[in-house]
Parts: C-alpha cells; sequence; structure tokens
C-alpha cells in the first residue's frame, strides 16, 4: 500500500468514527468492546460497569476518598441486635416521572437472588436474608450475620424500577438490556449498534455539568488514539504502552493512571481429568515464566494469588512462582506422566488442552495467550493455538457450558473484593470447578467474622491456600493509563467505580 493510500484510508476509518454535526458539546469516550447491557443484574464487563455508572442511582456509592456516600439512601440505622437495618430514601424520580419508592430496592435484591434471572453478581447480595418495605421511602433489612455498623460499602446496589417488569425473573434480554427507565445522571436516548446515546436527567440522583455523553465501540486501539490526536473523542479508556508514547507527544490529552483491582488469570477447567490434579496445575504454574509474557505487554505487577498487591487481602509472604523445570518435571511425574519424547503422556496418551481468552484483551490477549501456550508446549503440554472468544459466547460456551480446558481473562472487583464467588464450591462465578473444604471453610470464617484484622488473617490464608491447589495460574495486575482531552475539567478516576464523580466532568468553553 502505498503511502497516500494508506493516510487515505486512515482518514475514511476516523470519518466513520467522527461526532456528527449535531453531536456539539457531547462528551465522547471509547471502549474496545462496548458495554451491552444497560442493566446491571446483568453486568458482565467493565464496559457494562461503565455505562451503569452513567445512568443507574444506588443506594450508596464512593464518594472521593472512596469511603461509602448515601446517595439514594439518606439515613441508615442499624439495631441493638446488629442484624437488622433501616433505611430511609431521599425523594427521587424515575427517568418515567414515576417515584422511586422502597418497593424498588426490595424488587432489585429479589432480581439479583432469583436464579432465573442468572445474574453473575447474585452470590453478593447472600448477606442480606430478607428485605421489605413497610412504607414507600423505608427499606428494612435483615442480615445473615452480625454488624456492629450499618455496612453501607456493602450496599453500592444499583436500583431497578419495579413498574418496568412483570416479575424478579429478568432475562438478559429483556427490553431493559438497552432501553432502561433510570434515576442516575444521565438516560439512555439512543442506542445503536456502535454507541450508546446519553442525555442529561435532570430528575437524577445528581446534576450532571455535561448534557450529552457519547460511548463508542472503537475495537482497534489505534484507531482510538488517532481519533484523540484529531480531536474528536475526549477519553480513551485505557491506553496501551504502544499508544503512550504517541498521545503524549501529540499533546492532545494527558495520561492519567488509575487504581486498579483487575488481576490477569489463567484458569484450569477440573473437568478434565488431567487438570483435576493439583500437581498437574501446579507443574503447569511453574512452567511458565511469567515476567517473560508480561514484559510483552507492558508495565504490571506479578501476583501469586486473587488480589492486587495494593489489597489489605494480599498475602507478601506468598511468593510469584518463578519459572521452575525441574519442579515441574518432579510433580508431573509424581502425578504419574511419563515424558515420551518431547511430550507428557499418561497410560500412552498425550495431554491435549483446548486454550482460550477473553476475546475484550484484544491484540494484548492475543499476544499473552499465545505466549503461555508456546512455554507450555515447550514444556511438553500439547495446547491447541489460543482461540478469541467474548461477549455472549463467553457467556454461553465458558461461563455455562464450561466447554473449554484453559482459558484467560481478567477479574475486576469493588471495594468488597468478594472472590467468594470464584472459589466457594458452587459459586455463581466458579466456572473452573474448584472444589475445595479448607478453602470453603477459610470463606465462611472471613464472611462471619466481625472482626477486621480477623477478617484480614482470614483472606490472607485464603490467598495462600489459592496458590497451594491452583485453581487458577495467577499472573499479574497491569499499570492502567486513561487518556483525558485538556478540554475536559474535574476528571477524577477510581478503581472499579470509573465514572462515579463523573457528574462533575465540564468540558471547557471554547
Amino acid at each position: 500500500m502505498t503511502r497516500y493510500a494508506a493516510a487515505a484510508l486512515a482518514l475514511l476509518l476516523l470519518g466513520a468514527y467522527a461526532p456528527t454535526a449535531h453531536a456539539g458539546k457531547a462528551f465522547i469516550f471509547y471502549e474496545d468492546e462496548m458495554g451491552l447491557s444497560a442493566n446491571p443484574v446483568h453486568e458482565r464487563s467493565m464496559s457494562d460497569v461503565r455505562l451503569n455508572e452513567l445512568i443507574h442511582v444506588a443506594l450508596w456509592a464512593p464518594n472521593y476518598a472512596d469511603q461509602p456516600q448515601p446517595v439514594l439512601a439518606e439515613s441508615a440505622e442499624l439495631d441493638n441486635s446488629g442484624t437488622i437495618m433501616t433505611i430511609k430514601l431521599k425523594d427521587m424520580k424515575w427517568s418515567d416521572g414515576k417515584p422511586v419508592t422502597a418497593d424498588d430496592v426490595v424488587f432489585t435484591l429479589q432480581t439479583y437472588k432469583n436464579p432465573s434471572s442468572r445474574s453473575l453478581d447474585r452470590n453478593r447480595w447472600d448477606f442480606i436474608s430478607k428485605a421489605e418495605a413497610p412504607d414507600p421511602k423505608t427499606v428494612v433489612l435483615t442480615f445473615g450475620r452480625t454488624y456492629r455498623e450499618p455496612p453501607s460499602s456493602q450496599l453500592y446496589l444499583k436500583i431497578l424500577p419495579k413498574h418496568f417488569f412483570k416479575s424478579t425473573e429478568v432475562a438478559y434480554n429483556h427490553s431493559y438490556r438497552t432501553k432502561p427507565v433510570t434515576a442516575g445522571p444521565f438516560a439512555v436516548a439512543e442506542k445503536d449498534h456502535k454507541n450508546w446515546i446519553l442525555k442529561r436527567n435532570d430528575a437524577g440522583s445528581r446534576a450532571p455539568k455535561l448534557d450529552e455523553v457519547r460511548c463508542q465501540e472503537v475495537p482497534e486501539k489505534r484507531t482510538q488514539a488517532e481519533l484523540m490526536s484529531y480531536e474528536y473523542g475526549h477519553a480513551m479508556i485505557e491506553v496501551e504502552p504502544q499508544q503512550r508514547a504517541e498521545l503524549d507527544a501529540d499533546q492532545c490529552c494527558t495520561l492519567k493512571p488509575y487504581p486498579s483491582k483487575s488481576w490477569w488469570f489463567t484458569g484450569f477447567n477440573q473437568q478434565n481429568t488431567h487438570l483435576a490434579d493439583a500437581k498437574v496445575r501446579l507443574a503447569m504454574s511453574l512452567a511458565i515464566d511469567r515476567q517473560q509474557a508480561l514484559d510483552l505487554i507492558g508495565e504490571g505487577e506479578l501476583i501469586s494469588g486473587p488480589f492486587t498487591l495494593s489489597s489489605r487481602y494480599y498475602n507478601h509472604d506468598v511468593a510469584v512462582p518463578s519459572q521452575e523445570l525441574s519442579k515441574a518435571t518432579a510433580l508431573m511425574e509424581e502425578a504419574g506422566y511419563t515424558k515420551t519424547g518431547a511430550d507428557w503422556t499418561n497410560k500412552g496418551n498425550t495431554v491435549d488442552l483446548r486454550f482460550f481468552y477473553d476475546e475484550a484483551l484484544g491484540e494484548q490477549g492475543q499476544t499473552v495467550a499465545t505466549n503461555i501456550v508456546g512455554q507450555l508446549k515447550k514444556f511438553g503440554i500439547n495446547v491447541s493455538n489460543p482461540a478469541a472468544i467474548g461477549g455472549e459466547s463467553w457467556e454461553e460456551r465458558i461461563m455455562e457450558k464450561k466447554d473449554f480446558d484453559l482459558v484467560m481473562g481478567v477479574w475486576s472487583f469493588d471495594v468488597n473484593e468478594d472472590i467468594g464467588q470464584l472459589f466457594a464450591t458452587g459459586g455463581v462465578r466458579n466456572f473452573v470447578g474448584y472444589g475445595d473444604d479448607r478453602t470453603n471453610q477459610l470463606l465462611t470464617g472471613a464472611y462471619e467474622s466481625q472482626d477486621p484484622s480477623e477478617q484480614q488473617a482470614y483472606m490472607k490464608e485464603i490467598h495462600r491456600r489459592l496458590a497451594d491447589t491452583a485453581p487458577y495460574l495467577f499472573l499479574w495486575s497491569l499499570r492502567n493509563f486513561s487518556a483525558i482531552s485538556w478540554d475536559i475539567q474535574g476528571a477524577h478516576l477510581q478503581a472499579f467505580y470509573y465514572f462515579t464523580q463523573f457528574p462533575d466532568w465540564s468540558l471547557k468553553d471554547e
């Protein structure tokens, strides 16, 4: 391709994403993969989470200091038993004009907890055994454990309008997914195959300074960076290392690091006969040079368990496994495997595994997956070439049918860091089929304890236990950067709750 043709193609691509004339002073941000559901019950990606931060009202949400701040809640009082909390609600209206009531809060909890709604977050609300609405402005929650003070940090609950639904069994493809009734700062005005267009909701929970927001799906990072350089957009959620220098040189935006509770993993499907053996999983973990794979995609911190290094639950006494091929070999032999030529075999059969990775990880995911597969093949494990899978296919094949052997993805957590759903027997996100009595006992202890230092001790011991039993190959937590246009004022980024303070963001006057 000639230089002229390449330039013409770039302009054509940029034109496809350029804002339309009527967009005016709309705030435009780019996602690698657009959020698919405006129903918080069915959030399945961080794109969904960011979208719902903009349009839904929550009981509580983090303030600028990451402490719980009441939003829909006006007050909360815990009774003397520490098991019953009474919440008073503020006066607020849905975008269709109807009042937000206590019945909406109760309905939302029931919908999350209804197995037929198939929410991946339903176990998050197991600590609430009963929810009642004695009057339109009062919610009474009964807990399955005792609290010393109101657990507001566990009640970052985005509320649904009860009057919009027929029952608490809400399917993923319900019309609310794209046409929600909301009480947050913005309401959905339009959705097409590559855009969410949101309009200011004056009746919402917190008046925003901006009138319109546009979320655009732009799969290629390079195209996102070019759009930012041409000043077509105002935010690029995640900037990869190769784009940082380019954007910094263009002086179109500032690169803002933001904290993360996200970490990469490769999960072992324990329905597979080979992977059901912890010795095989540990051997494969020791066959991998994690730093080599990380260096291919940028900066980050290697981890040895299910928390980021900044977490109070991270057990720093558990070392990140380094590549130890001799120890890995010994573990395979202990598990009954022998080396036949270059391959490990068991009763004459090679170890044949299928490898998938989350399509949302883009080029970084493909790079890391290819490297890990190469390292495992070199060790003697016959792993397929990595295949990307995403969206609804991920949900169906990986989460529901569990039709995989190895899968690479990323988990992102809010302030509660609820890993029980991942590793408790029967946990809603325990798609690898991990079951360990000791882990279950430790999780129960952490959930039932009211002593923060005791909870911390339980979680650190869970970290150690998971490192010893290897349900996952724990990889790393990347250092994240966003590109924010110089035209934006007041941008404040938080871990997980990226857009919580967005109502305070504004565009400079031209």
